[in-house]
């Protein structure tokens, strides 16, 4: 599989932003002067102490402040808030992968497949299972809500950090757009706020002693690449799997378990769109899909398959958006002490052989109709094959 070179960008010589430049910048972010505005209910917020695990919970979408506290544990956190733990300081090895002195930093933040360090003097990074991101100080806040609070940093993912007004105790975040998170994800922690969700219009509440404070957060209008260094650091392994999993990770899978377990499977050929079987040596088995080279989603094994005697189809995707029409992809599981290839026939009698590999198989079958039929199967048929080629069965599916 072709891979894309990783680019790891180095800042130029910073020059002080002129102050009409910060000025139109911080118009294009705020969006409107600090305002009164009722405050909605606000929910019951609780700091949890649990096997020395300090956990920011809520039965809400509002974030109460915590102090960073004392802990090196990062847990689930059962309400889905963003922060899942905070911890003091950082381990040596992330301290020394982000270039920051173990005494730097003040905590580490915890969250769905990363960690933010938060060192002195509004210093950030943020490791992944595959890359390190670290905020260029030089570029400085841009602040918003009248200048009572300010976004510090976007991190490489996309997690905003800014910090809050003084003596909030709470934030609340929703969006200008239909995302079916409302409201929106946010935690505070101390005085920060955090969220790893950056939708178009979207505002965010502060719950002060004078009373709340709303504003607006545009986030086109922040800073761009220059907020950051990123590059990427790759886990012992294969490098495809490794960024399969750095996306499902920081979408909150939890079924990934150990990812230095993960190996390929059968890969279905270099197009812009293609599968990857992946398993974790013990009998599971996802499938990531990637889009002109990098990682673009992937999926859990189906419950339901659709299933032969000798096989298992897992998952079936396709798409329309392509020059000669539709395609579709199959991926699935084999017996591999009886198989050793696939074939899959689609409704046109077209034949293909799929790639197979450790009992995966994977295909992509192009210059198909537009996709109406529902499953995307319909019609199709899977025969496999011994290693010696003979016929062991021959499945309709759909």
């Amino acid at each position: 599989m072709n891979q894309p070179e990783m680019i790891t960008p180095g800042l130029p010589p910073r020059r002080p932003m002129p102050p009409d430049v910060r000025e139109r910048l911080r118009r294009r972010v705020l969006g409107g002067e600090a305002a009164r505005v009722p405050l909605a209910a606000a929910a019951a917020v609780a700091l949890l102490v649990a096997g020395g695990a300090v956990v920011v919970q809520s039965t809400g979408g509002g974030r109460d402040a915590v102090a960073p506290p004392a802990s090196t544990t990062t847990r689930p956190n059962a309400d889905g808030s963003p922060v899942t733990a905070v911890s003091p300081g950082a381990t040596p090895d992330d301290a020394a992968r982000c270039g920051f002195g173990a005494a730097d930093v003040r905590f580490t933040l915890g969250l769905a497949g990363r960690r933010v360090l938060v060192a002195t003097d509004d210093r950030f990074c943020e490791l992944t299972h595959t890359t390190v991101s670290r905020n260029n100080p030089e570029v400085g806040p841009v602040g918003f809500a009248g200048g009572a609070a300010s976004v510090l940093w976007r991190s490489g993912s996309g997690v905003l950090i800014g910090r809050v007004p003084a003596g909030t105790r709470q934030v609340r975040s929703t969006s200008g757009e239909r995302t079916g998170r409302e409201p929106m994800p946010v935690s505070l922690v101390g005085d920060l706020f955090v969220t790893p969700y950056t939708d178009p219009g979207m505002s965010v509440v502060f719950a002060t002693p004078a009373g709340p404070v709303t504003a607006g957060l545009e986030p086109d209008g922040l800073p761009g690449p220059e907020w950051s260094t990123s590059w990427e650091e790759l886990p012992p392994g294969d490098p495809d799997v490794a960024r399969c999993l750095d996306r499902v990770l920081r979408d909150g899978a939890t079924w990934v378990g150990d990812p230095l377990r993960w190996r390929p499977g059968a890969f279905s050929g270099p197009a812009a769109d293609a599968l990857l079987a992946i398993h974790d040596q013990a009998g599971t088995t996802a499938y990531c899909q990637f889009r002109d080279g990098l990682a673009f989603r992937a999926y859990e094994r189906d419950a339901s398959p659709r299933r032969g005697s000798s096989f298992e189809v897992h998952l079936v995707t396709g798409s329309e958006a392509e020059p000669d029409g539709a395609h579709v992809l199959l991926a699935g599981t084999v017996d591999a002490a009886r198989v050793g290839g696939v074939e899959v026939t689609d409704p046109q009698g077209r034949t293909v052989p799929a790639a197979v590999r450790d009992g995966t198989f994977a295909v992509r079958l192009d210059h198909q109709p537009p996709l109406r039929s529902n499953p995307l199967d319909q019609g199709f048929q899977l025969s496999a094959f011994d290693r010696e080629g003979r016929l062991v069965e021959t499945v309709a599916l759909g």
